[in-house]
């Protein structure tokens, strides 16, 4: 089906389908040299990811300009980002060696370089979405040689990432993915714990949708 007004039909969908409050995050739509632009600042990574996949969707073939960012947690420096990520990556004993190469220019950091799989690219990729002062990251790391991705891959790159974040309990989370969907189960002890570990399975390279069904139980308490 031919969309006569992309512009039109993702302003529509921001608000309608992505529930993104444009008085809250402003966002401009138009057209720029025949591709659909989308612009501006969302509050979570999640919002970013749904609506470049909608509008990649209305452009078609002719493609999208992505200028979306994600509100950062805290204010940094392009110094002070970088800082952060080349400590992270070094803390890291399998992307210590790999020579990923990091640039930060107004909080959007450009990861390149070459690693030996799809799980350290993607590794790399969420540990530059954890900087706090990131608004968005572009992972062009290469796998040398090149590795067949599947779903079992991104399930297996996310538990690794899960166990990592400090903020959530990887053990009371499972994971399944299909078609590049992630669905997310199990119990999480608080509300941000639960957006912790969706926000993660956004974070990982190639990840089209999460589907958070994850419960949330606050913790008992009593005497032993």
């Amino acid at each position: 089906m031919k969309i006569l007004d992309p512009v039109k039909e993702l302003k529509a969908a921001l608000t309608d389908e992505l529930h993104i409050d444009p008085r809250k995050n402003p966002i401009h739509c138009g057209m720029e040299s025949l591709s659909l632009l989308i612009e501006g600042t969302v509050e979570r990574v999640s919002q970013k990811k749904r609506a470049l996949l909608k509008a990649m969707v209305l452009a078609g073939s002719e493609g999208v300009i992505d200028r979306l960012k994600v509100r950062p947690a805290t204010a940094m420096s392009d110094a002070e980002i970088m800082k952060h990520l080349i400590d992270a990556l070094d803390g890291e004993p399998t992307l210590k060696s790999c020579g990923i190469k990091v640039e930060v220019r107004d909080g959007i950091v450009d990861l390149e370089g070459e690693v030996s799989s799809l799980s350290h690219k993607r590794l790399a990729g969420v540990l530059a979405w954890w900087v706090p002062g990131s608004v968005d990251v572009i992972n062009s790391i290469e796998v040398v040689p090149p590795e067949e991705d599947s779903d079992d891959e991104v399930v297996d790159a996310l538990m690794l990432v899960l166990e990592k974040d400090t903020l959530v309990d990887a053990s009371s989370i499972r994971t399944t993915a299909s078609n590049w969907v992630v669905t997310l189960t199990g119990v999480a002890h608080s509300e941000i714990e639960k957006e912790a570990a969706e926000d993660d399975a956004w974070y990982v390279w190639g990840v089209n949708e999460v589907v958070n069904n994850i419960k949330v139980e606050a913790r008992a308490h009593g005497r032993t």
